[in-house]
């Protein structure tokens, strides 16, 4: 069963180095002891052929083409998250080392990119709307960026109520040149949003192991949506270190969990696997 993990996170800890960084290891947990090398070869060992290491910021993206230039089966994708954005003490400069970095023969992507308002939990109004127009600023320059190359764009859109999505959606069609992949990275979101991106050239939908969780329904609804509409569309990804599918959920997702989530989608919405692993040769124009 081939397999191409199209989003993961090789670049991020604990599975770059072994550091327990955001996750709760013990000391003594064999995680600790185990480096990107140890976790790709076991991704292989599972099937897993290829791999796109997603940058979520500019330090994650040299690394992400740092691991890409170790093995021909191994890609990256450069890019500034949503949530990095008020990070960032200098957007200009961020962009101009950003497009540095996409000049890489080692890049298929640029994200993932997009608007995240999840987490925007503040009571100063003045805050909220200053760092949406960061975010949108950044968004917009890594759009264009994509389009200047040609190269797939990858998404991250999430909010708990439903302006991110269809405010993304009004971008995508004000900027977006719809001639490469554009990806819908761990697709969620109002099933309007998703049959609208469903109706673009060249938009792919990638699922991952968050469509194991019992109350992920929407979820489910969504790859059924797809499924049905144009089965060409569905990727499938980890986001590896995080998201990992039933029975590991809350715990560190590897990437050889891929599997997990691959026989999970066969057995319980009748997908092909095989026509899935040639989707995502297609959306990265991958050899």
């Amino acid at each position: 069963m081939p397999i191409i993990d199209t989003h993961c996170h090789y670049n991020l800890e604990p599975l770059y180095s072994g550091q327990p960084f955001c996750f709760k290891i013990k000391a003594d947990d064999p995680l600790t002891k185990l480096r990107w090398q140890d976790h790709w070869q076991a991704a292989q060992k599972k099937g897993v052929q290829k791999s796109i290491i997603v940058g979520p910021g500019l330090s994650s993206s040299k690394k992400a083409l740092e691991i890409a230039a170790t093995d021909k089966n191994l890609y990256a994708s450069v890019g500034i998250h949503p949530e990095r954005t008020n990070k960032i003490i200098n957007l200009a400069q961020a962009k101009l080392e950003l497009a540095s970095l996409a000049q890489n023969d080692r890049v298929v992507a640029i994200g993932e990119t997009g608007l995240d308002y999840f987490y925007l939990q503040t009571n100063d109004q003045e805050e909220i709307t200053k760092t949406k127009l960061r975010q949108k600023e950044l968004f917009i320059d890594q759009i264009k960026l994509a389009v200047k190359l040609r190269l797939p764009l990858i998404l991250h859109v999430r909010d708990k109520e439903e302006k991110a999505y269809y405010e993304t959606l009004k971008i995508i069609e004000q900027y977006w040149a719809f001639d490469r992949a554009l990806i819908f990275h761990c697709v969620s979101g109002p099933l309007d949003y998703v049959k609208k991106a469903l109706e673009y050239k060249n938009s792919y939908f990638g699922f991952d192991g968050n469509i194991t969780f019992q109350k992920a329904e929407n979820i489910r609804t969504i790859f059924k949506l797809v499924q049905k509409t144009d089965p060409q569309k569905i990727l499938l990804e980890t986001d590896a270190p995080y998201l990992a599918p039933e029975p590991y959920r809350g715990q560190v997702c590897e990437p050889q969990m891929i599997t997990v989530l691959a026989n999970y989608l066969e057995k319980n919405c009748q997908a092909n696997l095989l026509a899935i692993y040639q989707n995502s040769l297609c959306a990265f124009k991958l050899a």
